[in-house]
């Protein structure tokens, strides 16, 4: 299966170095070659591009990039939601540290400052898979302003796109908003359209994480955005998280295609779970969050505060989606509180006999941004309609990670690619094929990589076997870490990465820069 979509047919890959040198579509007849591997009944394709992950600062702990090899993944699209390692400067070096615990990773020094120094202390970690980068709007904000406040101030815009600008030219390969997380949050108008105009004249990339209004509104002002400003938009883990809309997700793709008739380049990514994942800290008030982690913390150490948190917290999900405690699992919590992990919020206040907010307000204030948690929020028919569609490439919103990783991470860390083959196409709701290019050619069309995601003469020789038949994940939500079965092959710019369904421990990738 080349990676564009076409029927899958009978024939030899040959490859050489970091490069494919033919494609036959008759088999036994490639040049000769030092090494042949029969692969008579498997699958091979272009290695999965995984559209939307958050490994920016994973590679720093974990190169392996286990869990992701094992899926068959060769490249990740980082600095996803507004988070970012990058740009930096010196008296906001710690700021943007914490900021990016909120990937939930222990705090990584931070000794660059631009895309560029990143992309170079990045490849020094000789990471298992290509790295492409997106800016993501918080770390550009803290760099400039160091403020959570809505900034119309003229000079600090044009700092902004100054900033842009330069991790754009240095192969950046977009912009990424978070429009739930601060300071993303407090974007203004006329900073985004600034922005996007930046990100329209390199032909880059516009991914957001978009607000959580009611109903399709957060679809239709990020077509607006776009449509307005020349920009090409991927609107990332498409979803509706609200119980009263779901249902709608056919209405939703209709908006996208509206758009593409109207000449919009519009797509979105989306990962096939029903559940959701992110730090605690998200859920509590904005007016907590604005100052940073440490702030918020030393806020929290205030018992008219956190009776202040807690009361704002019960207004529901985001402000208005009335809270099911039932339905929100503690992933990661922390040294005194393990016991709570695996365990639903309501079951957690539960045991230390709070009500559950309380107990958000408590584990946000003594864990920070590193308290994580799995939201069930979301109805298995609205994603299977989202990742059917045409206009949908396939992301995990997840982090390369080893067997080792604290708590009970989200299985899309281990699963995600796997499951979409697994599930999707034994459902019906895709064929191998399609299943195949939403993972590879059509994320790499949005990312404008004309020598990664097919099979073909001339292209980097990122490549995978699978067995059909036994390609599954092995995560579960009790027992996540766990790594995906049926890939009997992984090569990575030509080396191989996984073999016999086993990592190698040969680290191949590097750090992709926008043409």
């Amino acid at each position: 299966m080349d990676g564009t979509g076409a029927p899958a047919f009978t024939g030899d890959v040959a490859f050489s170095g970091d490069r494919i040198l033919s494609v036959t579509r008759t088999a036994g007849t490639a040049s000769p070659a030092r090494e042949i591997l029969d692969c008579e009944g498997l699958v091979v394709a272009p290695g999965f591009i995984d559209a939307h992950t958050h490994s920016d600062i994973s590679f720093f702990l974990y190169p392996d990039a286990d869990s992701k090899i094992t899926q068959g993944v060769t490249t990740e699209v980082v600095g996803n939601c507004g988070f970012s390692a990058f740009p930096v400067r010196d008296e906001r070096r710690e700021m943007l540290e914490e900021f990016v615990r909120g990937l939930g990773f222990p705090r990584v020094p931070v000794r660059w400052r631009d895309y560029s120094e990143y992309a170079g202390e990045l490849q020094r970690q000789q990471p298992a898979t290509n790295v492409a980068a997106l800016v993501g709007h918080g770390a550009l904000r803290i760099a400039v302003s160091g403020s959570h406040d809505v900034v119309t101030d003229e000079d600090l815009l044009g700092a902004m796109a100054r900033e842009l600008r330069e991790a754009l030219e240095q192969g950046a390969f977009g912009l990424s908003t978070g429009l739930t997380y601060v300071p993303s949050r407090f974007i203004t108008p006329p900073e985004k359209n600034r922005l996007l105009e930046v990100v329209r004249d390199h032909d880059g990339l516009y991914a957001t994480h978009a607000r959580a209004d009611p109903g399709l509104a957060p679809f239709a002002e990020a077509i607006r955005l776009c449509s307005t400003t020349g920009t090409r938009l991927q609107y990332s883990h498409a979803a509706l998280n609200d119980p009263a809309d779901w249902g709608r997700a056919e209405e939703v793709v209709r908006l996208f295609e509206i758009a593409v008739e109207h000449g919009v380049d519009a797509r979105y990514d989306v990962y096939p779970y029903a559940a959701s994942a992110s730090a605690l800290t998200q859920y509590l008030p904005a007016w907590l969050q604005e100052r940073g982690e440490s702030a918020m913390r030393k806020s929290l150490a205030d018992e008219v505060v956190r009776r202040a948190a807690a009361l704002d917290l019960s207004r529901g999900l985001f402000g208005r989606i009335p809270w099911d405690w039932s339905r929100v699992l503690i992933s990661l919590a922390g040294q005194d509180d393990r016991d709570l992990e695996g365990r639903t919020v309501r079951e957690a206040a539960a045991a230390r006999d709070c009500t559950p907010e309380r107990l958000v307000v408590r584990l946000c204030g003594r864990y920070g941004n590193s308290a994580q948690v799995a939201l069930f929020y979301r109805s298995e028919a609205d994603v299977a309609e989202f990742i059917r569609h045409d206009l949908s490439t396939i992301g995990s919103d997840g982090s390369s990670l080893p067997l080792t990783a604290p708590g009970r991470p989200h299985p899309r860390n281990y699963g995600a690619h796997a499951r979409v083959l697994e599930r999707y196409v034994a459902d019906g709701t895709l064929t191998l094929e399609k299943a195949v290019h939403k993972c590879t050619q059509a994320v790499a069309d949005r990312l404008r990589l004309r020598d990664r995601g097919v099979l073909a003469e001339g292209a980097y020789a990122d490549i995978i076997v699978f067995d059909p038949g036994r390609t599954r994940e092995t995560a579960t939500w009790t027992r996540p870490n766990s790594l995906a079965a049926g890939m009997r092959g992984v090569w990575v710019n030509g080396r191989p990465a996984v073999l016999h369904e086993q990592p190698t421990g040969v680290r191949a990738g590097v750090v992709l820069r926008r043409s």
